[in-house]
Order: structure tokens, then C-alpha cells, then sequence
């Protein structure tokens, strides 16, 4: 098939075109988001919530010298959930080699902002939205000044489990609830607000696996995908609740370790 005007081939290397110009332009969008909050964190060293940095500096530099085993029972002041504290071990050993943490603190919710942009961008394309809609989603989480301000400025860390919130909420739409109810349990872990999504898991789950007629609204349910494994798709019943549930458990055991 060729193009009315031009003549050239359309369909499938048109689509790919399309394609590699839309990822094109994602990329360049979080690179400037990305650039726009590096130059913000130059600009204002040392900001944030005084009480939080001190905090989130002193305890990774604690995991990174004593590990992450026995962090509760150590003597000083922790008030945060456990799944934060896998990625403040990491931000340790690396302040440790670089000769000191300072605002590297900052670095994970930077990048979990530019993650939620991507997210934004994925997920609308996938459920059927257009590419322009996609990238106006992605670009109005990159320059609302509510994402930069809470990430860069004042230090907070809530981009970081809202990476793994949306991740959750994308899987159970893919009907992989295991997995859900796992990127659901680490969501809680680092934010527990995050949590609120832990009931609607469990209804979906239990909806579909007892009364999978309508379990997916209108539409069926969504075609299998090369990364779907065939036990995940072949899995169905009230065992589905079973599996689910165990895997959430399972993942608030093995983070709650420390």
C-alpha cells in the first residue's frame, strides 16, 4: 500500500516511524526534566525538610556502615517503614565512596519523577490514548511545580512509591495480580498511604477469579503479553486469591526483614 501524495510505502514501517518518533520525543522531554531538576538541586544545596534530611542522611550512612539487619533495634530515633530503607542503603555506599552523602539524598526522587513522567506516557498509549495525549501527560508531570518542589526542594520522597503504585496499577489492568499485589506491598512499605490501593487489588482479584464473567468491564480480558508467563495465564479461580494474597505476604515479610 503507498501514500495518496507521496507514493512511499504506509502501514507497518509508517508505524514504526510513528513509533520511533514518539519515543524520540519522550526521551527528549524527561532528558530536559531530568536537566531542569539537576539544575535546581545545584542552585538550592542543602534544601529540604531539615528534620527529614538529617534523618534520611544519618540513616544511610548507618545502613551503608552497620548493614540493614538489626536497624530497629539500633539505638537512635527511626520512624519510617522499611521499604524506604533498601533504597537509603544504596544512597549510603554510594555518599561513602564519593566521600560523603550531602544531597544525594535527593537523587532517587528526582529520578522517581522522571519515572512517573515515563509511566504517565506508557500507560496512556497502552490503554489507547493517543501519542500527543501521552506526551501532554507525560510533560504536565515533569513541569508541575508540585512534583519538583516536593522531589528537589523539599526532599520528600513521595514520587518513589508512586513509581511502584502506578507499576501496581498497570499490572492488575494486565491481569497479573501476583505481581500487583507485590509492587502494591512495596508502594505501602515506603509511603504507607500508598496502601489504599492494597483493597482494590484484593476486590479485583476476588471479582475476577469468582465471577470472571464482567470481571474486565465491557472488554474481555486483555490479550497475553510475550512477558506474561504461561502460569500466570492459565491461573484461574478462587486459587487466584490464594496466589495473590500469598505473594503480597511473602513480599511484606522478605522487606520487613531488617
Amino acid at each position: 500500500m503507498t501514500g495518496p501524495v507521496s507514493g512511499e510505502a504506509v502501514g507497518e514501517d509508517g508505524a514504526r516511524a510513528g513509533t520511533r518518533d514518539s519515543v524520540g520525543s519522550i526521551l527528549i522531554l524527561l532528558a530536559l526534566g531530568l536537566i531542569f531538576r539537576v539544575i535546581i538541586a545545584y542552585l538550592l544545596p542543602g534544601s529540604g525538610f531539615k528534620n527529614d534530611i538529617g534523618a534520611f542522611q544519618y540513616w544511610a550512612d548507618n545502613l551503608a556502615t552497620e548493614g540493614l539487619h538489626g536497624f530497629y533495634a539500633r539505638d537512635f530515633f527511626h520512624d519510617y517503614t522499611p521499604g524506604y530503607l533498601y533504597v537509603l542503603f544504596l544512597v549510603g555506599l554510594v555518599g561513602q565512596a564519593l566521600g560523603g552523602i550531602g544531597d544525594l539524598i535527593k537523587v532517587p526522587p528526582i529520578l522517581a519523577d522522571i519515572g512517573l513522567a515515563y509511566l504517565v506516557w506508557s500507560m496512556t498509549l497502552e490503554l489507547g490514548g493517543s501519542r500527543r495525549a501521552a506526551r501532554l501527560g507525560a510533560a504536565i508531570m515533569v513541569i508541575n511545580p508540585i512534583t519538583w518542589f516536593d522531589s528537589v526542594v523539599w526532599a520528600q520522597v513521595d514520587s518513589f512509591g508512586l513509581v511502584f503504585l502506578l507499576l501496581a496499577l498497570r499490572e492488575l489492568w494486565r491481569d497479573r495480580p501476583e505481581r500487583s499485589a507485590i509492587l502494591t506491598v512495596v508502594a505501602a512499605l515506603i509511603k504507607p498511604q500508598l496502601g489504599i490501593l492494597i483493597p482494590i487489588v484484593a476486590a479485583v482479584t476476588i471479582r475476577r477469579a469468582l465471577w470472571p464473567e464482567g470481571g474486565f468491564g465491557s472488554e474481555g480480558p486483555p490479550a497475553r503479553r510475550r512477558s506474561t508467563t504461561r502460569w500466570e495465564a492459565d491461573l484461574r479461580g478462587p486459587v487466584r486469591i490464594v496466589t495473590t494474597g500469598l505473594a503480597g505476604l511473602a513480599t511484606a515479610v522478605a522487606l520487613s526483614l531488617p
